[in-house]
């Protein structure tokens, strides 16, 4: 017999003699106090079956039209408890909107966003920011150098800036400062005054003026072209400003202890003896024997060294240091 049967059963002796025991049906039926519990159990949840604490068995059967008609007064008492409290709640988000919202909509003024699209368009959004600098502007240019057009053009632009009494400070990749034009552009920079640092690594290319604009690169058009995304607030740029100042902090000073008489990068230690067994021909394996680093190294510094000597090839800067003449000594 299962626990629907004894319920059925259960009941049967309920509507038969309203003054049962639970004691006698279990001796008499041969239940267990589980198998009793789980038909008295049923009998309760379909509302066959109520409380009644003054009944000498504590339960009252009712007939299933009335066990129906209880179910559904409470389920209707139940959906309209929850139709009460979505309308509370939506009382309450008309009470946000109506109370909360233009407070909201007054912080999120001041903070504009603006895509420019375009070389051309990029190169004014900068020449405009340039113009309306007062007080200080904080740049990271990472990736490789630019072309020397486009920094001497640079060039003039942040010399004007600087001459203004405007404070700078910039943030290179070393591997890019070290190409010859760049390294040119960067001490005439910290000449006129500007701040110079260098770093292995920097997050992204990024341009903050007075506390209240940052220009960062945007993803390229759908025809490919160049974007920037030109950010006005205060407390968003913060947030850039304190990107720039952890580089800052962790960025090395600019520095000539590298540099030869007419002041261009040359080769020591571990670079030099690199480019020796580029001229020789050595494979990467080789070299990381000799220099005790890995192969990853070895290439890493490879490509800080063509870089460094604007060279297309590994070949081509073994060829670029023997026609400089460093591998003479």
């Amino acid at each position: 017999m299962d626990v629907k049967e004894r319920a059925q059963e259960l009941y049967r002796i309920a509507l038969e003699d309203a003054a049962w025991h639970p004691e006698s049906v279990v001796g008499q039926r041969g239940w267990s106090d589980a198998e009793f519990a789980d038909a008295l159990q049923l009998l309760t949840r379909l509302r066959l079956f109520v409380s009644a604490p003054d009944s000498g068995n504590g339960w009252t059967a009712l007939s299933p039209d009335t066990a129906l008609r209880n179910l559904l007064v409470e389920e209707e008492q139940h959906t309209s408890a929850l139709l009460s409290s979505v309308q509370r709640t939506r009382s309450a988000l008309t009470r946000i909107l109506t109370d909360f919202q233009p407070v909201h909509a007054r912080e999120l003024l001041p903070v504009r966003m603006e895509v420019v699209t375009g070389a051309a368009n990029v190169s004014a959004a900068l020449e405009d920011v340039s113009r309306r600098v007062e007080e200080e502007v904080l740049s990271l240019h990472p990736g490789r150098a630019l072309p020397a057009r486009m920094v001497e053009a640079g060039l003039e632009r942040d010399l004007a800036v600087i001459g203004r009494g405007v404070r700078m400070r910039t943030i290179h990749l070393g591997s890019a400062a070290a190409v010859p034009h760049m390294a040119s552009y960067l001490r005439r920079l910290s000449a006129a005054g500007a701040q110079v640092r260098t770093a292995h690594t920097l997050p992204l290319r990024l341009i903050v003026v007075d506390s209240s604009t940052a220009l960062v690169p945007g993803p390229p058009s759908v025809v490919g072209e160049i974007t920037a995304v030109i950010l006005r607030g205060e407390t968003l740029v913060g947030v850039f400003r304190e990107i720039f100042e952890h580089c800052w902090a962790a960025a090395n000073v600019l520095s000539d202890a590298a540099a030869g008489p007419d002041g261009e990068w040359r080769p020591e230690g571990r670079h030099l003896e690199l480019l020796r067994m580029l001229a020789g021909g050595l494979t990467d394996e080789a070299m990381a024997r000799k220099l005790g680093v890995s192969e990853r190294t070895v290439r890493r510094l490879v490509s800080e060294l063509t870089e460094r000597l604007g060279a297309a090839s590994r070949f081509q800067a073994g060829a670029c240091a023997v026609r400089l003449g460093w591998l003479d000594a």
